[in-house]
C-alpha cells in the first residue's frame, strides 16, 4: 500500500484520537447513569421509610448509622453532583461526534483530492505514451 500523504495522515490520526476521546466520555457518561440510577433507587427506598428508621451507610469498610433526613440529602447532592457530569459529558459527546462527523468530510475531500490528482496524471502519462 502506498504511504499516505501527511495532511491525510493528519486528518486520520486527529480522527482516531478523536474517535478515543469519544468512546472515554461515553464509558464515563455509562458509568454516571448507571450510579444515578443506583442513587434515584436508594431515595425512593430510604423516602418509604418512617422517620425514625436506622439507617446505615458505606464509609470504607465500615458502616456509619445515620439519619434519614441526612441520608436523603447526601443523596440528593450526589444526583445533583451527578446530573451535572452527565450533562457536561453529554455536550462533550456532542462535541466530539460533530468534529467526527468534520474530520470524515474532511478525509473524504483530501481523498477525492488525491484520487483526482492521481487519475490526472495517468491520463497525462497515457496521452504522452500515445502519442
Amino acid at each position: 500500500m502506498a504511504q499516505l500523504p501527511p495532511s491525510l495522515q493528519d486528518l486520520v490520526n486527529r480522527l482516531q484520537q478523536a474517535q478515543s476521546q469519544l468512546q472515554s466520555v461515553l464509558l464515563r457518561k455509562q458509568n454516571y447513569e448507571a450510579e444515578l440510577r443506583d442513587v434515584e433507587k436508594a431515595m425512593g427506598e430510604i423516602e418509604k421509610l418512617p422517620q425514625d428508621a436506622k439507617i446505615y451507610k458505606s464509609v470504607g469498610n465500615f458502616l456509619l448509622q445515620t439519619s434519614r433526613d441526612v441520608a436523603l440529602q447526601e443523596l440528593k447532592e450526589r444526583k445533583e453532583l451527578l446530573e451535572l457530569h452527565i450533562k457536561t459529558l453529554s455536550r462533550q459527546e456532542s462535541m466530539l461526534r460533530e468534529q467526527l462527523d468534520k474530520l470524515r468530510d474532511d478525509i473524504n475531500k483530501e481523498l477525492a483530492r488525491i484520487r483526482g490528482g492521481g487519475e490526472k496524471q495517468q491520463t497525462g502519462a497515457a496521452a504522452k505514451g500515445g502519442g
